[in-house]
């Protein structure tokens, strides 16, 4: 609260704000213009410095849903967006955590309590909102639903990243419904995304990712921290995505519950952009590999994540990654004794 107390515009919701101003007022095809985004940065934060940070780089469909929120202004829309991720942690809370009563309520108090989680809310981000996303996906394959899943799963290009190699992972598993289902949404949003920004508007989008690819604080918090940012981190990713996929089908039969924290597991350490706030995408897999009942050797491993996103990463991103990779290696080794579960 405290960042927000001193400037409630000094997040990243801000700049999705500006996305959809230009959108309104000048037309969607100028969405990542940056003079433009420039203009009424400095009009809305005139004390600020623009720099390569201070971008939005997000898909239009996170601008779209903001416009409603628009008509609050800038410092009103980021106070109703406090409260839709709240909303949506709850949310996610109720449908994926485990356990019952008291004991339950402590995956709730875990989730408010990390600095991963805390940090993501001083900035307004929407990693709370794709939790809940996944938390309702899985819970409509658990119905037996997986084209409704996968529509719901489709709605996170809102942050790609977050959930990146989730359809890789659920293909691989065998459950093919869901990921049809969220092909055919993420598809139908790209073609609406172009259909509105238009040729000029992509051209501007490909320039800013660009420009973003270069910045060093967006691949922080990824291998190429170990490894460098050169090819040699890049193939480490590309190894973690291969073996998110064998994992995926030795554990086919696994429940969707596995199947999900495998694929988000995966997601965090093969990224090739992220940073702190988004290893809130973890308290889901966490809830859903508990409800896995792991043995306590391997429970073990979720405290010592836990303490690496709270206290070691101001020092080096290394004790959390580190916990990441191990609980990726675990999570891909099947468990001996699996439940039945229908894949599709």
């Amino acid at each position: 609260m405290v960042p927000l107390h001193a400037d409630i515009l000094d997040n990243d919701l801000t700049l999705v704000y500006i996305g959809a101003r230009i959108g309104l007022e000048q037309g969607w095809s100028h969405v990542y213009s940056l003079p433009l985004q420039h203009e009424l940065f400095t009009q809305l934060r005139p004390h600020a410095v623009f720099n390569d940070g201070e971008r939005f780089v997000s898909p239009p469909p996170f601008a779209w849903i903001l416009v409603p929120l628009s008509v609050f202004g800038a410092g009103g829309a980021t106070i109703a967006w406090l409260a839709i991720s709240l909303a949506a942690l709850v949310l996610g809370w109720l449908l994926a955590a485990p356990g019952a009563g008291w004991t339950r309520s402590l995956w709730l108090l875990g989730a408010l309590a990390w600095y991963p989680v805390l940090y993501g809310l001083s900035l307004a981000q929407p990693a709370l909102v794709i939790v809940a996303l996944a938390a309702v996906a899985w819970r409509l394959a658990e119905a037996g639903k997986p084209y409704h899943a996968g529509v719901v799963l489709g709605l996170s290009v809102v942050k790609p990243q977050l959930l990146l190699l989730l359809p890789l992972v659920l293909l691989f598993a065998g459950r093919w419904r869901i990921v049809a289902a969220w092909a055919a949404t993420v598809a139908l949003l790209a073609a609406a995304s172009l259909a509105v920004i238009g040729g000029q508007g992509l051209r501007d989008y490909l320039a800013l990712l660009d420009e973003a690819q270069h910045v060093a604080n967006n691949r922080y918090f990824t291998l190429a921290f170990v490894l460098g940012p050169g090819p040699l981190s890049y193939l480490a990713q590309g190894a973690v995505i291969a073996g998110a996929a064998v994992a995926a089908y030795a554990n086919r039969r696994a429940s969707h519950a596995r199947i999900f924290a495998v694929g988000i597991v995966a997601t965090a350490l093969g990224a090739t952009y992220w940073h702190l706030q988004d290893f809130t995408i973890l308290i889901l897999a966490a809830w859903l590999f508990w409800r896995d009942r792991p043995p306590l050797s391997r429970a073990w491993l979720l405290l010592a994540i836990g303490i690496a996103g709270e206290f070691a990463w101001p020092l080096t991103p290394l004790p959390i990654l580190v916990g990441v990779a191990g609980w990726a290696v675990l999570l891909g080794a099947p468990r001996i004794a699996e439940p039945s579960n229908n894949p599709a």
